[in-house]
């Protein structure tokens, strides 16, 4: 009997891990008293405590019950072996805690702000082992430092997610194969990749490894925040595929339709594969084969072609269209429990490109199921970054660039040898993006003819609002055709964008440099009246729909606290533009005014 099935036009992402509800500690063991929920925290990057307000969705450790405890750290409900972990966390100024997966692995979570080598005990480091028996000043040995330090300022949320796959035992209990830290990204930067862990870290609740553990997390060394604690674990069955059988046509095929098609060939395979096809283009194939689903629930299909295709379930399509091999194509379908009928259609009308198919079934809670052969779909040709350095003085590089999903066609790129960087869109006298670490990647304005055009950050990077920051008094921002762009100059190295602002009489310069403390950009704006008339104007620190945190008289922290507004002079005035948006403004006084933008 076929059983019923539902496609869900959703994205996998949207149920692809599960959430811990911060409502109550319930979802913890026994936790002390050094653990709340909270409703919001926040701190200035040189506070060495966090400010709490009551509220429901932060986990915070206060550090009331005082430090060096170990009953205080906080043990998960739930136990793991391979895991997809993923949260955002916060520290105060000298914070440090760990999270441990398995209560034995650790990645260390520290306040590496700016910091220029790194070890095992930075922020995202996987920390070291211990052994006594090694000698006094050797104990400690295998710990690895990030890569690059991506690590954001005190007082702001970040954001880490961690691949584990735990270590695996035969029937007797014997290790046969170590822990690995498959991926490790700190605030969208890969810092380890395929890290093997021959043992446990220092500080694990036990030296004895094991297939299932809970995840434990430091909580007696300082203050530290959580939120969004989201984790996928593969404990859960899987789909599995019968025999496929195939039907092989040659011809010219527009659409995977076989329409009044002759058979050429027939069989039967155990998986799919491409390699039964005989010409390397004018064909059609057409596979099909049971599918034995465990469980009722929500599956993904991710296919892979060159050419056209589509997959069927019982019928209804699902992935579709006209694809390269390396362009996943992704659709979910909530599935009953027992047989359902997979097709699979696909042609290739051209001769160029390599042929594959690949077909993938990923389930919440399994590791994702090939139904291809290994050698059906090919690897994607290594593609070398290029990438542009600014080493010895500022570089200058337009490109097009995106931006909050819009692609945006007058931007500079420009760089700076002491690691702070930014993108600015000179139509709209605006930044779009700064960040730290290396430079740029450029490989997709040469690469492959260079058809995008675009470059994307090399660093940990922080999205602004991509407004002209000026406004005329308490009114809304200018737009692109109130601003006319007069072209750059160069001091000291680094471009002074130049505007006339008709609406206001004035004529701005825009200059961008690192702060004095290394910490930040100082954005400088200077005007100077084109007339008689006296036109009073803000400057608009800052618009975000995620609310504003006033951390103190002079610093604001922006879009869900993500970077760090500072000036000199009065608190600013907190506007409601539009449905949801705050913005931040101060008066302008005199012919100059500064701030400085700190992550």
């Amino acid at each position: 009997m076929r059983k019923i099935i539902l496609l869900c036009l959703l994205s996998w992402t949207s149920f692809a891990q599960q959430q811990l509800t911060l409502n109550d500690l319930s979802a913890f063991q026994k936790p002390s008293s050094n653990w709340t929920i909270e409703g919001a925290v926040q701190a200035a990057y040189a506070d060495t405590s966090l400010q709490v307000a009551t509220g429901q969705g932060i986990l915070v450790n206060t550090l009331r019950n005082g430090k060096y405890k170990r009953s205080d750290d906080l043990i998960f409900g739930f136990s793991h072996g391979d895991i997809h972990l993923m949260f955002d966390f916060m520290l105060p100024k000298k914070g440090n805690s760990g999270v441990y997966l398995q209560g034995r692995y650790e990645v260390q979570l520290a306040d590496s702000w700016g910091k220029k080598k790194l070890n095992f005990g930075d922020c995202g480091g996987i920390y070291e082992r211990w052994d006594d028996a090694r000698g006094k000043s050797n104990e400690g040995f295998d710990g690895y430092a990030p890569r690059q330090n991506a690590s954001k300022a005190p007082g702001l949320w970040q954001s880490m997610e961690i691949d584990f796959q735990a270590p695996r035992f035969d029937a007797s209990g014997k290790k046969i194969q170590n822990a690995m830290f498959k991926k490790v990204i700190l605030n969208g930067i890969l810092i380890h990749e395929n890290i093997e862990v021959l043992g446990v870290t220092r500080g694990a609740v036990s030296q004895q490894e094991v297939a299932s553990a809970p995840i434990l997390v430091q909580g007696d060394h300082t203050q530290v925040a959580f939120k969004n604690l989201r984790y996928e674990t593969y404990d859960k069955p899987s789909v599995r595929m019968g025999p496929v059988t195939y039907d092989y046509y040659t011809g010219k095929f527009t659409e995977p339709v076989i329409g009044s098609a002759k058979i050429v060939e027939s069989g039967k395979l155990e998986k799919l594969t491409y390699k039964v096809i005989k010409a390397k283009n004018d064909y059609l194939i057409h596979y099909q084969a049971d599918l034995e689903v465990p469980e009722a629930d929500r599956y993904e299909f991710q296919s892979y072609w060159t050419g056209s295709g589509v997959v069927k379930i019982d019928g209804i399509a699902l992935n579709q269209g006209a694809h390269w091999y390396s362009e996943k194509v992704s659709a979910n379908v909530n599935l009953a429990a027992g047989k359902h009928r997979l097709e699979v259609i696909q042609i290739k009308d051209f001769p160029w490109g390599p042929q594959a198919l690949g077909l993938f079934v990923k389930r919440l809670g399994s590791h994702p199921v090939a139904l291809h052969e290994r050698t059906s779909l090919v690897d994607p040709e290594a593609v070398g970054m290029i990438e542009v350095k600014a080493n010895a003085e500022p570089v200058f590089q337009r490109s097009f660039a995106f931006h909050e999903g819009k692609k945006k066609m007058y931007v500079i790129q420009v760089g700076d040898p002491s690691g702070m960087h930014y993108s600015y869109d000179i139509k709209q006298g605006a930044l779009l993006q700064m960040w730290r670490g290396p430079f740029l990647n450029a490989t997709q304005m040469w690469e492959n003819r260079g058809e995008p055009q675009t470059s994307e950050p090399l660093g940990v990077a922080v999205t602004l609002d991509g407004q002209f920051p000026l406004v005329l008094d308490h009114q809304a921002q200018a737009d692109s055709t109130e601003l006319v762009y007069k072209g750059f100059r160069v001091y000291d190295g680094r471009p002074i964008f130049m505007y006339h602002w008709p609406a206001a009489n004035l004529h701005i310069e825009d200059y961008l440099r690192p702060n004095a403390a290394g910490t930040g950009l100082q954005r400088t704006l200077t005007y100077k009246s084109t007339s008689s008339m006296q036109t009073a104007t803000e400057l608009v620190l800052g618009n975000s729909y995620q609310g504003i945190a006033s951390v103190s008289n002079n610093i604001i922290g922006l879009q869900g606290q993500s970077y760090f507004v500072q000036w000199d002079g009065s608190k600013a005035e907190v506007l409601s533009p539009k449905q949801g948006l705050k913005q931040a403004r101060i008066p302008v006084q005199g012919n100059e005014i500064s701030y400085q933008l700190i992550w």
